[in-house]
C-alpha cells in the first residue's frame, strides 16, 4: 500500500466559491515534506495539465500522481458525450503519468448538499436517472478498461450517491469488470454507513482508498442543527486521522484481509478562508495524519 495525500487537504475544492488557491507548488512541497509518496491532481488546471510540466513537478519532489477526482453529472443522457470527453482528456493526462486509476462521483446537488448527512429513500433520484448513471458508467468503465486504466467510484456527501443502500445499488447495478469503488472513510460515516462493513461486503469491488476522519462531536452537531454541507465542513467535522471516529484499525484488518495494495490518500476537506473551525495548518494536519498511519504500516 502506498500513502498519499490531496490538493483538497489545503482547501482546494472542484466548487470555486469554496475553494483556497494558494500555488500548486507549495501544496507539492508540503505534501512531499509531511512523508507522502504520492498526490492527486486536484481540480482541473489546479496543477499543471501540460504532462511534461506536470511530469517534471511531480518528478522534483519524488512524488507520484496517484488519481483525479471528476465528479460528472450522468443523471441525463444528454449529458453523455460531453462527460465522457471530459473523463477521457483526464485519463490522457493520468495515462502520461503511468497512473491506472481515474476517480468518478456524481457532483455536488442543491438538494442534497441541505441534507447532508441526513438524506433518505425521498432523497434519492428518479429511477430514470440511475439508469442513465449505471449505463454511462459501465460505457466509462469499458473505454478505461480498453486502455488497461480502472474507473473507481467515489460516494460523497451532498451527491446522490452518498447513503449505504445507495452505494450497495450502484454497485449492485454496475458491472464488475468496469467499475470498481473508491471507498471514502469519512464520507462512509457523515452519510451514515460503515466503511468496515463496506470493505467487508464489497471486498472485491474496493480498488482505491480515501482516508478521512471524522469528528463524532462536529457530526451530530451538523446532523442536529440541519446543517447543509458547506456548513458541516466549516464545522470541523473532518478533521486530522486518528482524532475523531473512523475504526482505522477495523478497515486496515479488512484491507490487509482482502490483500489490498492500493493507494491510500489522506483527505482532510478543510475551507481555509478563516471562518472555518480548523485551527491546524495543512501542513501540520497533513503530518499529524501521516504520523498516525505508521503504526499501521508495520
Amino acid at each position: 500500500m502506498r500513502i498519499g495525500n490531496a490538493p483538497v487537504s489545503w482547501g482546494v475544492f472542484e466548487v470555486a466559491s469554496w475553494s483556497a488557491n494558494p500555488p500548486y507548488s507549495r501544496v507539492m512541497d508540503e505534501i512531499a515534506a509531511s512523508g507522502y509518496e504520492g498526490t492527486e491532481l486536484g481540480p482541473w488546471g489546479y496543477y499543471p495539465t501540460d504532462p511534461s510540466l506536470l511530469k517534471t513537478e511531480i518528478d522534483a519532489r519524488g512524488l507520484s500522481l496517484a488519481s483525479a477526482f471528476v465528479p460528472l453529472d450522468l443523471t441525463d443522457p444528454r449529458n453523455h458525450d460531453a462527460a465522457e470527453r471530459q473523463a477521457m482528456e483526464v485519463a490522457n493526462l493520468l495515462q502520461t503519468m503511468g497512473t491506472r486509476e481515474l476517480i468518478l462521483a456524481d457532483p455536488q446537488r442543491s438538494d442534497r448538499t441541505l441534507c447532508a448527512g441526513r438524506a433518505g429513500p425521498a432523497d434519492e433520484m428518479a429511477p430514470a436517472a440511475w439508469q442513465a448513471t449505471i449505463d454511462e458508467l459501465n460505457r466509462i468503465g469499458r473505454r478505461l478498461a480498453d486502455r488497461g486504466m480502472t474507473a473507481v467510484f467515489h460516494h460523497h456527501v451532498a451527491t446522490y450517491i452518498e447513503t449505504g443502500p445507495e452505494i450497495d445499488r450502484l454497485l449492485e447495478q454496475t458491472d464488475p469488470r468496469y467499475v470498481g469503488l473508491c471507498l471514502d472513510t469519512g464520507h462512509a460515516v457523515y452519510g451514515g454507513a460503515d466503511p468496515v462493513d463496506l470493505v467487508r461486503r464489497w471486498s472485491d469491488r474496493v480498488r482505491y482508498v480515501h482516508l478521512k476522519d471524522v469528528d463524532p462531536r462536529a457530526l451530530e452537531r451538523a446532523r442536529s442543527q440541519q446543517l447543509d454541507f458547506e456548513a458541516g465542513i466549516r464545522l470541523g467535522v473532518f478533521c486530522p486521522l486518528g482524532q475523531g471516529t473512523v475504526d482505522f484499525s477495523g478497515v486496515f484488518g479488512e484491507l490487509r484481509r482482502i490483500g489490498y495494495d492500493g493507494w491510500l490518500i489522506v483527505e482532510q476537506d478543510v475551507i481555509v478562508d478563516g471562518t472555518g473551525a480548523s485551527t491546524v495548518a495543512p501542513l501540520e494536519a497533513a503530518r499529524q495524519s501521516r504520523a498516525f498511519l505508521d503504526r499501521f504500516m508495520r
